[in-house]
């Protein structure tokens, strides 16, 4: 949580809100105001999260009500301390990379508080209301609801370029967010069709030291039997996992897969 709230203002303060870049929720809804009647950022961005907050504690206890309290206090107040104080700092180039950068950081941020079972308010505890109702995911339900605020903010300051930035970086962030809360593919899972299948499984299980699985198929064009071998590999394995597989086969028919988590012997257990 310590680590997201520091990247969260910066997102703010150095790229989002200098280049009116809004990435929804009511941290959008404060961007807009800041520019429309110069109101500070970070104030107005407390105020209007106290409405959710405690909804947020009704929904998902008081631990995490103090911590959403404590993450959005900072995360406001260090706004403002930011673009008050460091102007110097703030970033008045292409509005692309404020973007791009504004949306990594806002993502890291939001993603690190989620994981410290906080939130920053805002879309943040409805993205979770909704990723607790549905199958969502809450970097995708953040994603819907700020899509509407973002929309707003382009007919506000009537560029609608701003609009298309500002989904670059809300598409960012959402992914980044999902990264850090749930982590990246780290191992693949090969379905091998071949007519060699003793061949290939001891090349596997010889060279790679991977075990290996077979089950009985059918071939539905030719009405042939064939056996569909079956294992998993972390992906810098995959090129010679392939090349073994072509050594022995190469009329062999591979369809590979992402695999999100693998456990027992031989890939490290998710922290």
């Amino acid at each position: 949580m310590s680590v997201g709230i520091i990247l969260c203002p910066i997102a703010y303060s150095f790229f989002l809100v200098p280049a009116k870049i809004n990435t929804g929720g009511l941290s959008g809804i404060s961007m807009i105001l800041h520019h429309v009647f110069n109101t500070p950022f970070g104030i107005v961005l407390l105020l209007a999260n106290i409405p959710l907050l405690i909804l947020g504690i009704k929904q998902f206890g008081a631990i995490f009500g103090v911590r959403t309290i404590i993450a959005v206090a900072i995360i406001s107040l260090l706004s403002d301390l930011l673009s008050y104080t460091l102007k110097f700092m703030v970033f008045e180039g292409n509005p692309l990379l404020s973007a791009v950068y504004g949306g990594v950081f806002l993502g890291m941020g939001l993603g690190f508080i989620f994981k410290g079972k906080g939130s920053t308010g805002g879309s943040d505890i409805a993205g979770r209301l909704m990723n607790k109702y549905t199958s969502f995911s809450v970097g995708y339900s953040i994603f819907i609801i700020d899509s509407i605020i973002i929309s707003i903010s382009g007919i506000v300051f009537k560029n609608y370029e701003l609009i298309l930035y500002s989904f670059i970086a809300l598409f960012l962030s959402s992914k980044v967010i999902d990264i850090v809360l749930e982590g990246q593919d780290y191992a693949n899972g090969v379905f091998i069709f071949t007519n060699k299948p003793d061949e290939i499984s001891k090349s596997i299980m010889t060279n790679l030291t991977r075990g290996v699985s077979a089950f009985k198929g059918l071939g539905m064009y030719m009405k042939e039997d064939k056996m569909v071998l079956y294992c998993v590999v972390s992906k810098r394995e995959m090129s010679i996992l392939t090349q073994l597989i072509e050594s022995v086969d190469k009329n062999a028919f591979v369809v590979v897969t992402n695999v999100h988590e693998v456990l027992g012997n031989g890939f490290p257990r998710r922290t």
